[in-house]
């Protein structure tokens, strides 16, 4: 038993010393409830064997005082003199306490000293340890004494108050409810048991305890009150006896005192004497604590390990204090151009790796390599977005307008049939539609990089927003001055498109199809027929219709098909170019806006900021440096922390 109570008070002194409230660690602890003049601090004396807790009318206890019992198996020795009991404060660092009258007038001083001298109360908790050669390894919580009606200079709320304050610790699971109830007062008009019950309705962590026992009427209720036969205490009652005002002014000592509370439950309760008293309560309460520890532990090793994890990640995060901050500024510059160089193009098995090592360190760091590799899909998505505007633009003519073109094309020599040179102007001045919406889709693919470049300039710089805000500043002029090249790269490649036409492109001899199926009433295969050149297609078939079975057609009905004829062919020669512009626009943005951008990014942000003020650029973000000492603490108390769950066997 001793092996891991006192595990637990060397995890209490870690979490003590540490400073800080440690979410979701809740160690067990014993809770002392009950108002006040019932007996609370009479009792904890009793346990500890020690005159150490003030004394008076009205609230005595301001502040919960953490008791920490902690059994020595040797006195301590000090100018020939050995002490069988000494005490520490926190708030005291190291000074060592050897008489309990100045134990108790530093309680009295720092309870003035953070509540005042009225009434007042304060959440803020004394941390006292006790060393003694007498005390079990035990801690409990002396909270204030509940109180209905404020008197003096109390505040009018010092009911709610109070109660707010202790439900703040009997609220805890981990916690054991110790509740006191004078056993001169109807037992039905105990708060404690009240609140105890309001909080532990099932009574799985409530002990009951009956002071002045001495007090009570000599009658059969109170022996199957003392028995728990008039409340059902799941846990039991224990009654015990508190010195009366008359031993304190003879100045009775506590051991005295016990001897007496013995003495008197041999007699008046022979039966029950082995089941009541100081000594049983004691013995009861470190059970109590054992069985809660134990169950309590394996669950408090894997919320330290995770909280440790967690620590860690935090400060990897945050990193170590700059020393050479020329150093720091590229490696960071560096690292936020892989990030955003990888974020782009994707590294399949790098990518693998190095999730597979974060996995080690978190789950944070995985999410944010995620994160990062789903920029180069984001940037696909939102070209192929802007790019299927493309596909919804359609040429612009019909046979009116053949007409027009025709006649503009021959002049005053009338034509047999429509020249090549219409094709020619009509694909020219429809190519005129696709450079608006080459610059969307540039300008989208712009803003869809500025995101990320400030996505991944949070990640790297997050401690340092001035270098932050530099490093996305420079990037996006970098950025920016490629936006011209791409732009004249694809006027060149669309004036290209209207400065020659190729019919020969094998992508379009599929018009052999489509003049064959204009200029048949049933669609044959003349997949082998040589075909003349276009503006010599719509005779040749129209010739070929009137020497086989298929009636003749007359000379209107030509001149309207040769003029559906060329709109269809100018149709697919169309969507030949888009699909040539999409496949080249889509390997320009990745190489000039991707590839040429990251390769050349990094050297010239350094060129740029290496010569600014170094140390206002790593200035950390407000918080930053207290979080990281924050972790820091964290971490050493942690650690400490499951190297004492260690030597109990718990890893």
């Amino acid at each position: 038993m001793n092996k891991y109570l006192d595990a637990l008070n060397k995890l209490q002194d870690t979490f003590t010393v540490c400073g800080v409230s440690i979410r979701n660690i809740d160690l067990p602890q014993i809770a002392v409830v009950g108002c006040q003049s019932a007996g609370k601090s009479s009792v904890l004396e009793s346990i500890a064997k020690q005159d150490l807790l003030p004394r008076g009318t009205g609230i005595i206890t301001r502040r919960p005082l953490v008791l920490q019992m902690i059994n020595e198996s040797q006195p301590f020795t000090e100018n020939n003199r050995s002490f069988h009991t000494w005490a520490f404060f926190l708030h005291c660092k190291d000074k060592r306490f050897l008489n309990m009258k100045e134990v108790q007038q530093e309680i009295i001083d720092n309870t003035n000293s953070v509540c005042g001298f009225n009434k007042g109360i304060s959440d803020q908790p004394i941390h006292l340890k006790l060393h003694s050669t007498k005390v079990p390894s035990l801690t409990l919580i002396d909270l204030p004494g509940l109180t209905k009606i404020p008197v003096g200079d109390q505040p009018r709320d010092i009911d709610r108050q109070i109660e707010k304050l202790v439900r703040s610790y009997v609220n805890n699971e981990q916690t054991i409810i110790l509740a006191i109830s004078p056993g001169n007062v109807d037992i039905a008009n105990s708060d404690s048991l009240r609140l105890a019950r309001e909080v532990d309705p099932k009574g799985l962590r409530t002990l009951g305890v009956i002071t002045k026992v001495d007090l009570m009427e000599d009658s059969a209720e109170s022996i199957n009150l003392l028995q728990g036969k008039c409340i059902n205490m799941r846990l039991g009652l224990v009654g015990v006896i508190n010195r009366n005002n008359e031993l304190l002014q003879k100045g009775t000592s506590v051991e005295k005192a016990l001897e007496y509370e013995s003495l008197y439950l041999k007699k008046k309760f022979p039966n029950m004497e082995s089941i009541m008293g100081v000594p049983y309560l004691s013995k009861r309460l470190c059970q109590l604590l054992m069985k809660k520890l134990k169950c309590a532990l394996p669950g408090l090793a894997g919320e330290i390990d995770k909280q440790l994890m967690e620590h860690r990640n935090h400060l990897e995060e945050f990193g170590s204090e700059v020393t050479d901050a020329r150093m720091e500024i590229v490696n960071l510059v560096v690292k936020f151009n892989n990030n955003l160089t990888n974020s782009f193009l994707g590294k399949a098995t790098q990518e693998h790796e190095e999730e597979s090592t974060c996995l080690k360190k978190g789950r944070r760091i995985v999410c944010m390599r995620k994160r990062f590799s789903s920029g180069g899909s984001k940037l696909l998505e939102v070209l192929e977005s802007n790019l299927k505007v493309l596909d919804q633009i359609s040429i612009e003519g019909d046979s009116l307008e053949v007409n027009e073109q025709v006649r503009a094309c021959t002049g005053y020599q009338p034509s047999l049939f429509v020249p090549d040179s219409v094709f020619s102007v009509m694909i020219s001045r429809n190519v005129h539609l696709l450079y608006r919406p080459v610059e969307n889709v540039i300008e989208a693919a712009r803003d869809c990089i500025d995101k990320r470049i400030v996505e991944c300039s949070e990640q790297t710089f997050k401690r340092f927003p001035k270098l932050e805000m530099e490093v996305i500043a420079h990037a996006k002029q970098i950025l920016q001055k490629q936006i011209p090249r791409i732009k004249d790269f694809m006027v060149q490649f669309l004036d290209i498109q209207q400065g020659f036409i190729n019919t020969k492109n094998p992508q379009f001899d599929d018009r052999y199809n489509i003049a064959s199926t204009l200029f048949t009433k049933k669609e044959e295969n003349n997949s082998s027929a040589s075909m003349p050149p276009l503006g010599q297609s719509t005779q040749f078939m129209a010739m070929q219709n009137t020497s086989e079975t298929q009636p003749s057609l007359d000379k209107e009905e030509v001149k309207e098909k040769e003029k559906e004829l060329m709109i269809k062919l100018l149709e697919r020669y169309f969507d030949i170019i888009k699909d040539m512009l999409k496949d080249t626009l889509l390997k320009a943005i990745i190489r000039i806006l991707i590839v040429d951008f990251t390769s050349e990014c990094s050297t010239s942000i350094l060129s740029k900021i290496l010569d600014d003020d170094l140390k206002e650029l790593l200035n950390e973000t407000p918080g930053i440096g207290e979080q990281r000492s924050h972790s820091l603490k964290m971490v050493e108390t942690l650690t400490k922390a499951k190297h004492l769950l260690a030597n109990i066997g718990l890893y």
